[in-house]
């Protein structure tokens, strides 16, 4: 009898994605300030630089450098509103390589790397904002950009602007990220990942059958707001909106789970926040929680980069000054050497004679 219970309940185990293993948080997370200016939103880096988003009546893209010390306008302001979201494309499926694509209010605006020209590129659904938009980057869902409106709608969009209700999510759930699982994250490689962020939940959803969700994880009393894949060796770094913030948390807490997923989730409306990284081994989901108990912190836009980024501008700088200028500097110090030694020498000739 004791076989068969147990038998029972392993078939029930593999059934469904659970936690293996739920790891204690870490007891203190160091997320050290980077920036700060007004209502950071979106997120995003690229061609060495952050490009972050502020709404205030009309929509700001700022460019801010690697070290966080220059903020300066990236493309002109343009009309919109509600959260202003990020994706840059890869350069598939028709998409110009490098595009910023803008979500506002309603809208989708494209924009050029250079940041001179904005335009309107799509409105998936007239009469709903949008949560977030994102790029398949790693190929199961066509390469094409992916929008979902706050009511639950998931739109397909292509390069012409085109845009294809995928799956309706359903309403009051308010699907706030999306992202794509690495192929060899477990049973889930290759799916569509959403944060929901009324729901309390993460999602997966498979290109062959987007209407059946799998749920990852689910939160008690926290709304996840940031669902990301884990690259090698990053830091992560979060906008914070209600404290005007832009904080990085250093790449050791993450060097291990790469692959993995982080998920983020806020408080502002009372509850606590946390971060936590999902991995998979098949079916069964395992849980490392690095941050729990945040207090009422109101995350949104967040973004990996690796640090040797850093180390590598830095080090093609030294290299560049020293052909430069040191060179130079080098070249007259032999030059006035050698003048010396003739002098030297021709001294001691005339001092023997």
């Amino acid at each position: 009898m004791k076989i068969m219970l147990f038998t029972m309940f392993f078939i029930v185990l593999l059934s469904f994605p659970a936690a293996l293993l739920v790891h204690p948080a870490f007891a203190e997370v160091n997320m050290e300030e980077f920036v700060s200016f007004n209502n950071p939103v979106g997120l995003a880096w690229i061609n060495g630089s952050f490009i972050v988003s502020s709404t205030n009546g009309d929509t700001h893209l700022l460019k801010i450098s690697r070290d966080g010390q220059t903020i300066e306008p990236f493309a002109p302001i343009f009309s919109g509103e509600g959260e202003v979201y990020i994706a840059i494309s890869p350069g598939k499926a028709g998409f110009p390589e490098g595009y910023l694509y803008v979500s506002s209010g309603n809208s989708i605006y494209e924009i050029d790397p250079s940041g001179n020209e904005v335009r309107l590129f799509s409105k998936p659904y007239e009469e709903m904002g949008l949560g977030h938009i994102a790029f398949d980057t790693v190929g199961t869902w066509g390469n094409l950009l992916y929008a979902v409106n706050y009511n639950g709608l998931l739109w397909s969009i292509d390069s012409d602007g085109n845009a294809n209700l995928v799956v309706d999510l359903g309403n009051d759930l308010l699907p706030e990220s999306i992202d794509f699982a690495p192929l060899d994250f477990g049973d889930f490689g290759g799916d569509m990942l959403i944060a929901l962020e009324m729901g309390r939940k993460v999602i997966a959803m498979s290109d062959e059958d987007p209407g059946q969700a799998t749920i990852l994880i689910e939160f008690d009393d926290e709304s996840p707001e940031r669902v990301l894949v884990i690259p090698a060796e990053s830091d992560l770094y979060i906008a914070k909106k209600d404290e005007n913030l832009v904080v990085k948390i250093a790449s050791g807490y993450f060097s291990s789970h790469q692959g993995g997923l982080v998920v983020i989730t806020e408080g502002e409306y009372g509850e606590h926040g946390s971060i936590t990284i999902l991995e998979a081994d098949g079916k069964v989901i395992v849980i490392t929680k690095i941050a729990e108990n945040l207090e009422n912190p109101h995350f949104e836009g967040a973004v990996f980069v690796n640090p040797t980024v850093f180390e590598t501008v830095t080090a093609v700088t030294t290299v560049q000054d020293f052909d430069q200028t040191s060179i130079l500097v080098l070249g007259i110090s032999i030059v006035a050497v050698v003048a010396l030694a003739v002098v030297l020498i021709r001294g001691q000739r005339y001092s023997k004679e």
